[in-house]
């Protein structure tokens, strides 16, 4: 008797690790392949982003962005980096903006898109970008060329750069950039 016991116990046991083990590596599995999912979404978005930038003129400077693959919103930040950066992709994030009293300035945009305040970005692969407080611009609608025009100050050693986001799941997610 007891030995039937005991094995119904190690059973009971087995199936619970057993089960126990699914679970996590299923909801493992599901996060990796939401992830992927995410970051091929914005892999698309990124690919078909066209941004036509002529240089500076009298008003500002002037762009047209278009994305062949998405139609939907896409997000902007505009900030300075000192011009060390210039060259160097991976420090375009506002960690290094140019900031007065703590907070990063931005120049002017001269189109009425809506601001959005954010605090985590991330790269097209989901890795975390910057984190604290940052002003994104929202195109509403990319069904056609979206102009952009932006103003900005003469900042001894500093070159402005505009970053794009999409917004995947909750998640600012960079596709593209374009040195000004």
């Amino acid at each position: 008797m007891e030995n039937s016991i005991s094995a119904f116990i190690l059973i009971i046991a087995t199936l619970m690790i057993g089960l126990t083990a699914f679970a996590i590596t299923s909801v493992f599995t599901a996060q990796q392949y939401n992830n992927v999912q995410v970051q091929n979404q914005a892999e698309d978005v990124a690919n078909g982003l066209y941004i036509s930038y002529a240089g500076s003129t009298s008003n500002g400077y002037p762009l047209t962005v278009y994305d062949f693959n998405y139609h939907k919103q896409l997000f902007f930040t505009v900030f300075y980096v000192p011009n060390v950066f210039e060259n160097d992709t991976q420090y375009l994030t506002p960690q290094f903006a140019y900031t007065i009293k703590g907070q990063i300035l931005y120049p002017m945009i001269n189109i009425n898109y809506t601001k959005v305040q954010t605090t985590t970005l991330y790269y097209t692969n989901l890795n975390l970008m910057y984190q604290g407080n940052v002003t994104l611009w929202e195109i509403p609608s990319l069904s056609s060329p979206a102009p952009i025009i932006i103003t900005t100050e003469k900042l001894p050693n500093y070159t402005p750069i505009i970053l794009f986001f999409v917004q995947l799941q909750n998640k600012y997610i960079e596709v593209g950039y374009e040195w000004l």
